[in-house]
Parts: C-alpha cells; structure tokens; sequence
C-alpha cells in the first residue's frame, strides 16, 4: 500500500517561508549542537583504508547493539539523534541475533576489495583461439544456463530480505547488497560465457528451478540464511572449485576461481550467522533442525537435475567415450559426496549438532551409490 504524507510540500507554507529565510543567510543551525557523540576514527591499518570495524566506537558501534532494536524503525544511521516524527518503515526483522555474524563486517570489506569485472577480468580472447570441442562446448553452456538459475535464485534471497531488516545492522544490510552484486556478477559472467563460445543458452531446469523456489520461500531469516547461505552456498562453493579443477580453457580457469571466492564469502556468512543465532537463540535449533528436515531435499532438486549432473559428467571426464563417463562419473560422486560433507560439517561447526545423524542426504547418495 503507498505511503502519503499528511501535507503537500508544495502547499507547505511554513516549509516555504523557512527555505526563504535560509536563503537569504539566515540559518537556524538547530542540527549544530546534536545530541550526538563526536568521535575521530582513523584506519588502524593504512594499508587497509577506513573500515567499519575502525568505526565501531562508542554509540556508533555495532557491538553495543541490544538484540531486540526497540527505539528505531526509520532510516535514520546508527548514532544519529532521532527527534520529530521520524517515519516508521515497517521493519519486521529487529533481532540482532536473526541476523549477525561476527565476521559480516570484514566480509563486506572484502567484497569490496576482490570485486571483478566479467567483461574485462577474463581473458575471452582464448575461446577463440582454443576452443573447446563442440560437445565440452555445449555441456559448458548447458552448465552455465544453469548456474545463472543458481544465482538468480541467491540473489533473490538476500534481496528478499534487505527492506525488511532494521536499519540499526547496517553492516549486515551493506554486506547484503554486496553479496546481491557478487551474485548479479556471476549471471553476467556466466551469460556471456555461454555466449562467447558459440553455442549460447541451453536448457532451463524444471526440476532445480521448483527447488530453489522452496528456498526462496523461507519464512524466517535464520531459516533462509542456513538454506541459501549455508546449504545452497556450499553447493555452489564445491561445484565452483570442482569445474575449475577440470577446466581446460583459461576463461572456464579464471572464471571459475573467481566465483569461488565470491561463493566462500556467501558460506562464511552463512556459517558465521547460525553460529551467531545459535549461541544467542539456541532454542532455535529444534526449529532449523525441523526445517532442514523437511527442506535438504532441495538440495538433491538442484544437484541431480539432468541439466546440472550431465553437463557436470561430460565436463569432468572430458568426454562420452566410455572410459570418459566412467571418469566424469567418479568425479561428479566424489564431489557430492565432499559436498554433503562440508555442508553437515558446517553445520555441526556452527552449533547444530546431531545434522549428520539426522540428515537423510549422505544415506540418498549411499542408494544412489555415490
């Protein structure tokens, strides 16, 4: 529903008069003398620049947080004085403990500083001067189809999320909009690695596409986070490392290297932000529990869709000769098989103990003999 003043600032004749007396030199200066701590904060690493962490002094810091934000619902920063009728934005997420990580300052910074650019940090000049096979060619845009699906999907959850989240956590809020541009970056990367090579899209996957429709579906934060982040990252940070193990052209090398520094950022959140939730909300855990009881087999959606797994297979053995799909074969079920692992590991490390116990994924892929 929009939003509407109660007064027209055209017919604001107070408003009016003001602006004329400040435009004439005649300040009224009210915002001089805030009610507001004056700090001087420098880098404490020169090298590094002015960070957030420097920032974090006195009021302005986000260490002095309370978990529940009570007093601030507009879009006034953190350390600002709030007087009037500051407007109430709705927010509905308002625990500290929903949404922190310990890490989310510094990840943030380093968004920043390994930003890449598709268009002009991969080297496109070699596709055409050694091009892959026609087959490896396909199965390599088939994959990239598919994974600009993967991070439409990431993307989505973060953005899902950023209005909703008080302003008070402004570090997790800049830290989501750089995770929004990592994922933007990597649908752009993989568009036009599809396209450089001469084949150009594939085909949409039905079955991975209801699946990462689930995860966008979360009803809580921390529940979205340890599905997206967590679940959804781990598998994107070991497929990332896996392709550029078994790259054989310098763009799929870089480019793959390069997401997976993006995709490592996105779990370190993850694991950082149900760590965080865990120790300060560790009732919650029966719920994350019941949750990823009933949401894992997302996981199985996204990874055995035809239009991941066979590409995958191709990709890895290099071929379709026999001995090559029984290459790529092996090397696609060790690579689920370290992918369940991290991501049960992760979990437990965080606080969820009993995951792997009670995961059903390590026992699917015992059926599937993996």
């Amino acid at each position: 529903m929009a939003f509407y003043l109660e007064k027209d600032y055209f017919a604001d004749i107070e408003l009016f008069n003001l602006t004329q007396q400040v435009m004439r030199g005649e300040l009224t200066l009210h915002w001089y003398d805030a009610n507001t701590e004056r700090v001087r904060v420098t880098p404490r690493q020169p090298a590094r620049g002015l960070t957030y962490e420097d920032c974090n002094v006195g009021s302005y810091s986000y260490d002095q947080l309370p978990d529940l934000i009570r007093h601030n619902y507009s879009m006034a920063p953190r350390g600002a004085e709030l007087w009037g009728k500051l407007p109430d934005l709705g927010y509905t997420v308002n625990r500290k403990s929903d949404v922190w990580a310990e890490n989310v300052a510094a990840l943030y910074e380093e968004a920043k500083t390994r930003r890449w650019a598709p268009a002009v940090d991969l080297p496109w000049e070699t596709l055409a001067q050694a091009p892959l096979p026609p087959l490896l060619e396909a199965a390599m845009a088939q994959l990239c189809t598919f994974l600009q699906e993967c991070a439409t999907a990431a993307l989505g959850i973060a953005s899902h999320w950023i209005y909703a989240i008080n302003q008070e956590f402004l570090e997790l809020k800049s830290y989501l909009c750089a995770q929004i541009l990592d994922h933007a970056r990597h649908i752009e990367a993989f568009r036009k690695r599809a396209l450089a090579g001469g084949q150009g899209l594939k085909r949409a996957s039905v079955g991975a596409e209801q699946a990462l429709k689930e995860l966008l579906s979360a009803e809580t934060y921390p529940a979205s986070s340890v599905a997206g982040n967590l679940m959804l990252g781990t598998f994107l940070l070991g497929l990332y490392r896996h392709v550029a193990a078994v790259a054989s052209s310098p763009v799929d090398l870089r480019l793959f290297r390069l997401a997976m520094q993006d995709a490592a950022r996105m779990v370190a959140y993850g694991s950082g932000n149900l760590q965080y939730h865990l120790t300060h909300q560790p009732q919650q855990a029966a719920f994350l529990h019941e949750y990823l009881d009933t949401t894992e087999h997302c996981l199985l959606g996204v990874v055995g869709s035809p239009e991941c797994i066979e590409p995958l297979i191709l990709l890895s053995g290099g071929g379709t000769a026999t001995t090559q799909l029984q290459r790529g074969s092996r090397a696609v079920a060790a690579f689920l098989r370290q992918t369940v692992a991290d991501y049960l590991e992760r979990c437990e490390h965080a606080g969820l103990s009993g995951r792997t116990t009670r995961s059903r994924l390590p026992h699917y892929l015992k059926r599937l003999g993996v």
